[in-house]
């Protein structure tokens, strides 16, 4: 018997109901990616964005320290000094947490050694006592520090001989090296030789415990003098 015209088939029954529940799967589907896409940028712009501003606000408290190292004012030998001075050139505070002076790559140990490289035992033997500051520790944008300094004075007379090599190579292979960090933590260091930017380090070392040369030789010498008054 024919069916009359007009009545749907029981396969074209279950197929009805089927295509609308795959349309809205499709649509839900479709509309559950967009939004997690939409997330995802989100999430991605915020990110960028933090890192931006993360970005701006290190420059603005960004240290720079500068390193000057050798003889001054040499034209007036009896005005002329030797320093080792550093300044916070940059915008922010500058945590200065390990100074040492290098021959050659390694440590000067001594104030002895520190002084055979940078004169003659004549010459140190006719300057007066060195200017010295702490070299470690908070310094301040436009501030400098100078840990080791010593105006030439009567010394100053042999100072064109010493510059000009008659004693041996001056400053035989003097360096310092600085290493400090920003508020945010971030550490850099920078030596006077090579003149270069200063280099992203991880850390300084331990922030408690500073590295200062010049002050071991300030002790080195009170300890000296202590004991030839003995």
């Amino acid at each position: 018997m024919a069916l009359p015209t007009g009545t749907p088939t029981d396969d074209s029954d279950a197929s009805m109901p089927a295509r609308a529940l795959l349309k809205r799967i499709d649509i839900g589907l479709t509309t559950g990616i967009l939004a997690l896409f939409l997330s995802f940028v989100g999430i991605m712009t915020s990110r960028a964005t933090f890192k931006m501003n993360q970005e701006t606000q290190k420059a603005r408290v960004l240290p720079i320290v500068q390193i000057d190292l050798g003889y001054e004012d040499i034209g007036d030998r009896s005005e002329a000094r030797f320093v080792a001075r550093l300044t916070n050139v940059g915008a922010g505070l500058a945590h200065v947490q390990r100074v040492v002076p290098l021959q050659n790559g390694e440590p000067v140990e001594t104030i002895r050694e520190f002084d055979d490289i940078i004169m003659n035992r004549r010459m140190r033997n006719n300057v007066g006592y060195p200017i010295t500051d702490a070299a470690t520790g908070f310094l301040r944008p436009g501030a400098s520090v100078t840990p080791r300094a010593y105006r030439m004075g009567a010394a100053g007379s042999e100072l064109g001989a010493y510059l000009r090599g008659k004693f041996g190579p001056p400053l035989d292979g003097l360096d310092l090296e600085v290493c400090y960090c920003s508020v945010f933590e971030d550490c850099w260091t920078v030596h006077h030789a090579d003149r270069a930017m200063p280099t992203s380090v991880d850390s300084c070392g331990m922030t408690d415990t500073p590295i200062d040369y010049f002050q071991t030789y300030i002790d080195q010498t009170a300890a000296a003098r202590l004991e030839t008054s003995q």
